[in-house]
């Protein structure tokens, strides 16, 4: 049976270091040139959805970035799907510690989440494989990037709209 893909809610990010914020933005802005899908910071999606960003949620977020150090999230290359918000992402390795802080997080907001595939999006869009292939042939993703806060962003993909409401450095 196929879930229906919720695409208006509130959703928690990792969001990286300037060095890596950079090395992302780079090749996201490469792609775009050429493909011109529609803008999005640079990030990893940890949970969501959530139906509402209200203070619980924030007072959350906040104390579980002021209990977590920044840690290192590690690439396994770029992959290609035929899945408008997954058409060209860097693919990220499920190491202990990013899937144990994502738990955290699932567990403080009463989320039960399944089958987590973790990866940071550099182009939305219908592009076909070819073209996405083509495309990303002299690019070569950063092999480790630093996770560095969490945020709430709130999400309405029929409007391109992926605002990000607060933002939780950690420690």
């Amino acid at each position: 049976m196929n879930k229906k893909r919720i695409s208006k809610g509130f959703w928690v990010w990792g969001q990286f270091d300037q060095k890596s914020s950079i090395e992302v933005d780079a090749i996201k802005q490469n792609l775009n040139n050429k493909l011109k899908g529609p803008e999005f910071e640079p990030h990893i999606t940890l949970s969501g959805p959530l139906i509402e960003g209200n203070k619980y949620i924030k007072e959350t977020l906040n104390q579980i970035s002021k209990e977590h150090h920044k840690f290192s999230i590690y690439s396994e290359g770029l992959g290609i799907r035929d899945v408008f918000f997954q058409a060209l992402f860097i693919k990220i390795t499920k190491k202990k510690t990013l899937l144990t802080f994502k738990k955290l997080i699932d567990d403080r907001l009463n989320l039960k989440t399944t089958g987590y595939f973790p990866h940071i999006s550099l182009f939305y869009g219908n592009t076909t494989k070819e073209i996405k292939s083509k495309t990303t042939e002299e690019l070569k993703p950063p092999k480790e990037l630093k996770l560095s806060s969490i945020c709430l962003v709130e999400v309405d993909e029929e409007v391109d709209l992926w605002e990000v409401v607060e933002r939780f450095p950690l420690k």
